[in-house]
């Protein structure tokens, strides 16, 4: 039985975002780039990246006219939109004990570990190609960043998944601090600073105004999609969601807890606002070189288009998109990870397949 809401307009002050000359291009190229490492396999899996829209992943960098660089943007995007289908409708996402060794081995591919063998599953060889293509023209210090937040982001996940597994259900707080560390949002932001060839130092990174845009972005992001996916979601019994959180343990009704939740989006963007005006007084009491200052106004402006961007990409994706039977948009996933299904249905945290297929 699906649950009608109504999902609030978000009023954001920032301008929407525009077609990208060179849109049209990238989903073609990515759809080869993911059958080519075995993420793409039969034609219902290229129905179903193609409903991401990942071509409107150019939201994110409207002033980049360089097609391989933008091109190496959505192919990122779309290991991370693969890896979350593995972890929220597949087997991994059930299985801690089994993912736990995965995400280690993706942490090996970053780090470029002696002697690792070759890629064992399509995850791994196309993790290890994208590293490929991105390692060689990045710096020590934005390579470290990169590691520290995708593997802040696998921990994070695999926290995600000990809920599911156990059946144990989030408190807001827990839930609010995964839905920050589970979104990409540092790991997008990252690769934005990549392709713009933009390092923000530590000096401007760290600080209180720079962090408070960024994470108020990953909860704006976040609790956004909350409210896109709240329907879907509560059909097959996810916990990682906000607004399914705040329904449970404040007893709310649906459209009381999607309200909620569109409040708590209010004011983070109002946060973010006051950040961005503090951050410029703070580069200039610190006595910041100009390349600093620039990319400190760089640095906002990209995280500006990732809050827009990312809205607008809600608005058009049909992945959230529903009719009266919401499990056509669910369907068994390859096992791109190597993790195979044990055949029990003990412990997953979900509801059973059957049932699932059921769902209206």
């Amino acid at each position: 039985m699906t649950t009608d809401i109504v999902i609030p307009t978000i009023n954001l002050p920032f301008a929407a975002s525009q077609k990208h000359p060179l849109q049209d291009r990238l989903y073609p190229a990515t759809l080869e780039w993911a059958r080519r490492f075995g993420l793409v396999t039969t034609e219902a899996a290229a129905e179903r990246l193609r409903r991401y829209r990942l071509e409107l992943c150019s939201y994110y960098a409207p002033t980049v006219d360089n097609g391989p660089a933008l091109q190496l943007l959505t192919d990122w995007i779309t290991w991370a939109v693969v890896f979350e289908d593995q972890i929220d409708e597949a087997t991994a996402g059930l299985r801690p004990d089994l993912l736990a060794p995965v995400l280690d081995e993706f942490r090996a591919i970053l780090r470029h570990d002696p002697g690792m063998p070759a890629p064992s599953n399509p995850a791994m060889a196309a993790l290890t190609d994208l590293w490929q293509r991105t390692a060689p023209d990045s710096g020590p210090q934005w390579r470290q960043r990169f590691y520290d937040h995708i593997s802040d982001q696998f921990r994070a996940e695999l926290r995600a998944s000990i809920h599911r597994a156990t059946q144990t259900p989030m408190d807001i707080a827990t839930c609010i601090e995964l839905r920050e560390k589970t979104g990409w949002v540092t790991f997008t932001h990252d690769l934005q600073h990549h392709i713009h060839r933009v390092w923000v130092p530590d000096t401007v990174y760290c600080s209180t105004p720079y962090q408070t845009l960024l994470w108020s972005a990953a909860d704006v992001l976040m609790w956004t999609n909350d409210l896109f996916s709240y329907t879907r979601e509560s059909a097959f019994g996810e916990l990682n969601n906000l607004a399914i959180v705040l329904q449970t343990q404040q007893g709310l009704a649906p459209q009381q807890a999607v309200d909620h939740v569109h409040t708590m989006i209010d004011d983070r963007i109002e946060d973010f606002l006051k950040a961005g005006r503090e951050l410029p007084d703070l580069v200039r009491t610190l006595h910041l070189p100009p390349d600093a200052a620039l990319a400190a106004e760089h640095g906002i402006t990209h995280l500006r288009t990732l809050v827009r961007g990312s809205y607008d990409w809600h608005l058009s994706c049909e992945r959230y998109h529903h009719g009266p039977d919401i499990a056509a948009n669910l369907h068994a996933l390859d096992d791109l990870f190597g993790i195979t299904q044990d055949g029990s249905e003990a412990n997953t945290g979900r509801a059973p397949e059957k049932e699932r297929d059921q769902a209206k």
